[in-house]
């Protein structure tokens, strides 16, 4: 066969031949008679422009494509009642994929059935089903039905251009007689009811390219649009947390598929659990909060080859009841642009069922009241107006919303040159009424409720000179030490000045600080007769103590608020006190601060071997959130000795891509080399705690790649090439020990972390 390059190569052979007849005039004596003007060439006719020559479309082996574009393009029932299913395939650069082979793909067809809830509800039911057999793992003893998915090669249509057509095995609408007679028994409807809305959507394996598309049509008229579908939940809501959601191997990773499935109609025979998607996901995310966990018992699934998945000890990371996050309409989701709102995305606040609902109340008392409850029974109570209220305002986080009634402002920072006791003046105030608060005499506040923090310097914090025996931020108390300045603002001159190096242990500070508030008010918001910590969101002012210019340099951004708070909600620690300021975080979590003076009293001693552990923000997050992958768990001890923090692979589940350092980071908050002036972390404060120059630090960059790459192959690999996990920072600044990390991880070199730990 010709190519369209063969073809378009000898039409540029007779183009270039003719326009050479032709230039030459036909004779032997030039391109003119003597006396006439030149014209256009080629004898007076237009230049011929050999048309451009196209290459061959470069070749899409579908195994190499690291993106999939999939697209189902039309769904017919043939005579049959088996659903005919025509689709195309490109990679991201818009070349066609024409190698698929029917092993790579999978079909899934279901209905939406009308639910009694009201008309803008429903649930889906997979056609093709399997029937699971309970006995041989886990506590369930009845068989189960459970959606499952088709492939047959011999109906699999490869046309050789990108596009494909697969014919379903399944006649939906003569069922294999098991499957109808188990469905009976749990009282399932898989009849083929051809005026309701159907689905199919596929999934693609074998690829590192991921796909799900989905067709909605309603059999009896042909219809795709203007028809009833069910939107609850979209993929990009999960996935502020899940980066990406990455399901059963990575193939499923859009609702619209995983619903096809889990849906009401499947169970797991071997836990006796549901795996519809609005049960099993809310007891997942409830995990360890679930009352029949709390109470003893274990929420499981038994999955691929009997695989056990325990979800008893998952820790969600934000308020349970922050349903929004995860399914939001235009009611709502209202003011969240971080959320994308779907068409039945509301429905969680509109109608009660005893699934959704049971799903997270799953006590024995809650199970008791739902099941002797018919399903539209529930909104006689639960409703605007209802006895019990409406959904979402049993769903409001009364907490969160008393913290909408505070806000902290630093007006201002003086007396900061070394010497000087610093001076901080703050508000608090309303922002609802814009009245400030009277923190000397309101009930709201008292004594150690609010603390105001001075630190340095924004370089890397170390706070050396604090006049404590660790290397927190120097702190006073906003309520007894403040003055009232008349205007709504109070001012506390810190017991701690800036050190000018005239006492011990000899260092003066320099640069810029950062001065803080933290704390919570406290009241009775849940009327339960007992005081609740409200979160103040802290803030923090950055001032100068000897900077040439007399301007404060902030300290460095390496992470954004908002990348924490896309899965934390709200970031609040220690009690409620220190809440949604990393910059405020990292004044007392540096590089100079480890838990050895509560690590010596500790109630519950770590098992780790160690005197102390680092609380540097740089490895105390990294091996946080790395539990999975860590050899060695982290464990730090917490206020006072109480509480020993075990980040062990059963505690911490973190739910995105490792790899991805920008779900948290900066575009540049995470690459080499480091900014200048960060220092190394202590691992050893030495006999003087108060004394950084004794003490046994790793070099920054191993400190930080270390706290996930803590195996010893990996801190060989790091000391091979400068790094020292037993060194000083005095040698780190003398150029003694020098860190050569960015030679092949800086970026654009053979090993870019930014290449490496981006986003799949």
């Amino acid at each position: 066969m010709r190519t369209m390059g063969t073809t378009l190569k000898r039409n540029w052979i007779m183009a270039a031949m003719f326009g050479l007849l032709v230039a030459c005039g036909g004779g032997g004596g030039g391109d003119r008679a003597a006396g006439v003007e030149p014209g256009p060439p080629g004898g007076g006719q237009p230049p011929i422009t050999p048309p451009p020559v196209v290459p061959d479309p470069s070749p899409a082996p579908y195994a190499e494509q690291t993106v999939l574009l999939a697209t189902i393009t039309d769904v017919r029932l043939n005579d049959n009642n088996q659903a005919i299913v025509q689709f195309q395939l490109t990679n991201d650069g818009g070349t066609a994929i024409t190698d698929l082979e029917a092993g790579n793909v999978r079909f899934v067809i279901s209905k939406l059935q009308a639910s009694p809830l009201g008309n803008l509800t429903g649930n889906w039911q997979s056609y093709i089903n399997q029937i699971e057999t309970a006995g041989s793992v886990g506590p369930g003893v009845e068989d189960k039905l459970q959606a499952t998915y088709e492939r047959e090669e011999a109906n699999f249509v490869n046309n050789g251009d990108g596009t494909y057509q697969y014919t379903f095995a399944t006649d939906i609408s003569n069922l294999p007689g098991d499957v109808i007679a188990q469905a009976e028994t749990e009282g399932l409807d898989l009849s083929y009811q051809p005026a309701r809305t159907h689905r199919v959507s596929m999934q693609f394996d074998g690829a590192p390219g991921k796909a799900n598309p989905y067709y909605d049509w309603v059999p009896a008229t042909g219809a795709t649009s203007g028809i009833f579908t069910m939107d609850i939940a979209a993929t990009a809501n999960c996935n502020n947390c899940h980066d990406p959601l990455a399901i059963h191997g990575g193939g499923r990773r859009e609702i619209q598929y995983c619903v096809a499935c889990h849906n009401a109609g499947s169970t797991d025979a071997n836990s006796g659990n549901s795996v519809d998607m609005k049960v099993m996901i809310h007891k997942i995310h409830r995990g360890a909060s679930l009352p029949s966990v709390q109470a003893g018992g274990e929420y499981a699934i038994w999955g691929f080859r009997d695989s056990k998945h325990d979800y008893s000890a998952l820790h969600y990371p934000q308020d349970i009841r922050n349903c929004v996050n995860c399914h939001a309409g235009t009611g709502t989701g209202a003011g969240r642009d971080d959320l994308v709102l779907t068409a039945q995305g509301d429905n969680w606040a509109e109608y009660a069922s005893p699934a959704a609902c049971g799903s997270c109340h799953d006590s024995a008392g809650a199970q008791g009241h739902i099941n002797n409850q018919e399903a539209t029974d529930c909104a006689s109570c639960h409703s605007e107006g209802g006895f019990a209220g409406s959904i979402a305002a049993s769903h409001v986080n009364l907490i969160a919303e008393a913290s909408k009634s505070f806000m902290a402002e630093i007006t201002d920072v003086r007396n900061t040159m070394p010497g000087e006791n610093p001076q901080v003046t703050f508000r608090i105030r309303n922002p609802l009424t814009n009245e400030d608060y009277d923190i000397k005499n309101d009930p709201l506040f008292a004594p150690f409720s609010v603390r105001i923090g001075v630190a340095w310097n924004t370089t890397d914090y170390s706070n050396t000179g604090n006049g404590g025996d660790n290397a927190s931020n120097a702190q006073s108390d906003a309520i007894l030490a403040s003055t009232a300045n008349g205007d709504g603002t109070y001012t506390v001159t810190m017991p701690v000045a800036i050190p000018d190096g005239s006492l011990a242990p000899g260092i003066a500070a320099s640069g810029s600080g950062a001065a803080t508030i933290e704390g919570h008010p406290a009241a009775d918001v849940d009327g339960d007769g007992e005081a609740d910590n409200i979160p103040l969101t802290n803030v923090h002012a950055f001032f100068s103590i000897d900077e040439p210019d007399g301007s404060a340099v902030p300290r460095r951004t390496s992470v954004e608020l908002a990348s924490c708070n896309s899965c934390h909600s709200s970031l609040s620690l220690h009690g409620d006190n220190r809440t949604d300021d990393i910059d405020g975080c990292v004044t007392c979590h540096n590089p100079r601060n480890t838990d050895k003076r509560v690590r010596e009293i500790a109630n519950d001693p770590p098992t780790d071997g160690k005197d102390e552990e680092s609380i540097d923000f740089k490895t105390m997050i990294h091996g946080i959130h790395a539990a999975a992958m860590r050899e060695n768990p982290l464990e730090i001890v917490g206020f006072r000795g109480f509480s020993t923090h075990r980040y062990t692979q059963e505690q911490v589940h973190y739910p995105g891509d490792l790899a991805n350092c920008t779900a948290c980071h900066t575009a540049s908050g995470y690459t080499l080399p480091l900014a200048n002036g960060v220092l190394g972390t202590s691992i050893d404060t030495g006999d003087d705690r108060a004394d950084p120059t004794d003490d046994v630090v790793v070099t920054p960059a191993s400190a930080a790649c270390s706290s996930c790459h803590d195996n010893n192959v990996a801190k060989s690999h790091m000391e091979s090439n400068g790094g020292s996990f037993s060194t000083t920072q005095s040698a780190i600044d003398s150029g003694e020990v020098v860190e050569e990390c960015a030679v092949c991880h800086a970026q654009g070199r053979s090993a870019d972390v930014s290449a490496v730990h981006s986003p799949r």
